[in-house]
């Protein structure tokens, strides 16, 4: 009986682990991409960990090249202020591994000389058990139906090849939904790229030599999304595809009829002044991605009788309210306003666009500029509780103005996040 009762505990023990272990997952951080300092900021490591789902048992791989990066377990507030003075841990050998043993947060940072602010951090959530029962979530409303859309591949940027790599063109089609009876457009010069729909494998391996591709030379190329499932385009030019100019979608059916156009869309509904933090915690500093203020601004929506609040640190910087080209030049010869006294808050009384620089040496070509654009309000009442702007001084810059950059910004504020995201990676291979 005893010797029994022993085997059955064994075996139960084995099912258990053999379950346990066909559960594990094991993420590698980054993909191929694997644990650097991403051309993109710390956007790269968000929208990756988008896409995964963390449990109990799961195992982090952090794949870097060793004496050039390490991997460091840390505190949320360390995560959040670049702290790596008293780590969890710190793993200095690649490939390092962390297993994910409890339900909760976790929090990674480079610890390598100014890594971390340059984007070199990831922060997941960590869930029950592969397999645990979970409640049912409340049904999602179906997604509204709509009618075909085109997309601009790269949106202003085209289709090139993409300064930081691949991820360039899998940051662009992150996020979309792309329907049966949508189109692509791929818009490049004739002569110097090409596009291809290809297979899967010629995708992975940038090789159609054995493929029926058909080749579009002619920009701009249309692609329409006839059926259910991934698409795969590359350009054919010399090592255009292993540099990055690829792109995979999936395509789904679209959820039901076109909507009829005859029904009017709802009027916004109207809504008192905001004040934004710009940055947020970052504050108002020399980010450590070029698109850092551009992300931020993305999807806000700004109204006049909103207020700007810039937090800094005093003597270090400074806030300017420049013109357009001061600010895709970054000069700072014809300020509008300089304010040097943190915290500053700049009331939005007029619509249109609004552009702010830092005038201290190469601050703002370093990326320490915001673009916005202001919307009138929806009613004609005035708004109430406006903060009045702190007094600006009438210096015109600080310890020196900033040279033009290598490129000025976008000449439309919020014409695409995936050309900012290209132009701060452009900036991090050329600084």
């Amino acid at each position: 009986m005893g010797r029994q009762l022993t085997i059955a505990i064994l075996a139960i023990t084995v099912v258990a682990l053999l379950h346990s272990t066909a559960a594990q997952e094991t993420h590698l951080v980054g993909d191929k991409f694997g644990w650097l300092v991403p051309p993109g900021g710390a956007y790269a490591y968000e929208a990756w960990a988008e896409t995964q789902t963390f449990a109990v048992g799961d195992i982090l791989v952090f794949n870097f090249t060793n004496g050039d990066q390490d991997v460091a377990r840390v505190t949320k507030e360390a995560f959040t202020t670049c702290n790596s003075t008293n780590p969890i841990t710190l793993k200095t050998t690649s490939p390092a591994n962390f297993t994910l043993d409890t339900i909760g947060e976790y929090y990674f940072i480079g610890t390598k000389d100014k890594h971390c602010g340059l984007g070199q951090k990831l922060a997941i959530n960590v869930t029950a058990e592969h397999g645990s029962p979970t409640p049912s979530p409340a049904p999602k409303p179906s997604p509204a139906p709509r009618g075909p859309v085109t997309y601009v591949v790269g949106d202003d940027f085209g289709w090139i090849v993409p300064p930081g790599g691949e991820i360039a063109y899998a940051t662009w089609a992150y996020g979309k939904t792309f329907y049966v009876g949508d189109t692509l457009e791929f818009n490049f010069t004739t002569g110097e790229q090409d596009v291809a729909r290809v297979t899967k494998e010629a995708f992975e391996s940038c090789n159609i030599s054995n493929t029926n591709a058909t080749v579009e030379t002619t920009g701009p190329a249309y692609f329409k999304l006839e059926t259910v499932g991934q698409y795969y385009f590359i350009g054919t030019k010399d090592k255009r595809c292993e540099l990055g100019q690829k792109l995979a979608i999936n395509v789904t059916a679209n959820p039901g009829p076109n909507p009829s156009p005859s029904v009017p869309a709802p009027a916004p509904t109207p809504r008192g002044p905001v004040t934004y933090t710009v940055g947020d915690k970052l504050g108002w500093i020399v980010p450590g991605s070029g698109y850092a203020y551009a992300t931020w601004a993305y999807g806000k929506t700004f109204i006049v009788g909103d207020t700007l609040v810039f937090n800094f640190v005093n003597d270090t910087q400074d806030v300017a309210v420049v013109t357009k080209s001061a600010y895709e030049n970054c000069t700072t010869n014809n300020t509008i306003a300089v304010y040097t006294k943190s915290p500053v808050s700049i009331l939005l009384n007029t619509s249109g666009e609004h552009f702010f620089t830092s005038t201290y040496y190469r601050h703002c070509v370093l990326g320490q500029k915001l673009a916005i654009n202001v919307t009138a309000r929806s009613t004609a009442t005035s708004p109430s509780g406006s903060v009045a702007p702190s007094s600006p001084t009438t210096s015109t810059g600080g310890p020196g103005s900033a040279p033009a950059p290598f490129s000025s910004a976008p000449s439309k504020i919020g014409s695409g996040h995936f050309t900012l995201v290209l132009i701060s990676m452009a900036a991090f291979f050329f600084y």
